[in-house]
C-alpha cells in the first residue's frame, strides 16, 4: 500500500494557453503556410484542418514543435480552414481562432472582357485570384514584344477595368500564373 501524498506536495502541470495570431498564407496551387504566436506552457502544437468554416477539424500535424507549418499536397483553387492547439505533458489546450486561405488554381482560365463607356473590363474566375493581368503597348503596326508589365492590383482580384486610350497604339493583355 502506497502512502497518500499530501495535496500540498502534489505537482500539477497546467494545460498550455490557447495559441493566438494564427494566419494562413497562400504559397502556390498546392501549398498554404501557417504561422502562429507561442502559447504559454506549450511544448508542441496540433495543427488541424477542415474543408468548411467551423470544422469538424482533422489533425494534420501532431505535437509539432515550431510556430509554423507548411501544408502541402492541397487541391488547387480550394479554401482550407485551420485551427491550432497547444500541447504539453498535461494535455491539449482549446483550439485557436480559425484562419483560412485559398490555394491558387493553375488551370488556365478563360479571360473574359467587355467594353462599356470607353472602359475595357477584364474578368477571370475567382479561384484564380493571385494570377496577374499583364499588358504591353506597342506603336501602330507593332506586334508583341518583351515589355510586359503587371496591371496593378490585378493579383489581388479577378476583375480589372482599364480605360481605353485610342492613341496608345496596339495594346496586348495576358493573364499569367504567379
Amino acid at each position: 500500500m502506497r502512502p497518500e501524498v499530501p495535496a500540498a506536495s502534489r505537482c500539477y502541470s497546467a494545460l498550455p494557453s490557447v495559441p493566438n495570431g494564427l494566419t494562413a498564407t497562400t504559397v502556390s496551387s498546392t501549398q498554404l503556410n501557417l504561422s502562429w504566436n507561442a502559447s504559454s506552457g506549450a511544448t508542441g502544437y496540433n495543427v488541424k484542418r477542415a474543408p468548411a468554416s467551423g470544422g469538424p477539424y482533422a489533425t494534420i500535424a501532431a505535437n509539432t514543435p515550431g510556430l509554423a507549418y507548411p501544408d502541402t499536397g492541397l487541391t488547387p483553387g480550394t479554401f482550407y480552414y485551420y485551427v491550432v492547439s497547444g500541447t504539453n505533458a498535461s494535455g491539449e489546450s482549446a483550439n485557436s481562432t480559425e484562419a483560412f486561405a485559398e490555394t491558387i488554381s493553375i488551370t488556365p482560365p478563360i479571360l473574359s472582357y467587355g467594353i462599356n463607356s470607353g472602359v475595357l473590363q477584364f474578368s477571370w474566375p475567382s479561384d484564380h485570384i493571385g494570377w496577374r493581368l499583364q499588358s504591353q503597348t506597342n506603336g501602330n503596326g507593332g506586334g508583341l514584344g518583351t515589355n510586359w508589365f503587371t496591371v496593378s492590383p490585378s493579383s489581388n482580384t479577378n476583375h480589372i477595368p482599364i480605360a481605353i486610350d485610342p492613341t496608345a497604339g496596339n495594346v496586348f493583355f495576358r493573364l499569367i500564373y504567379p
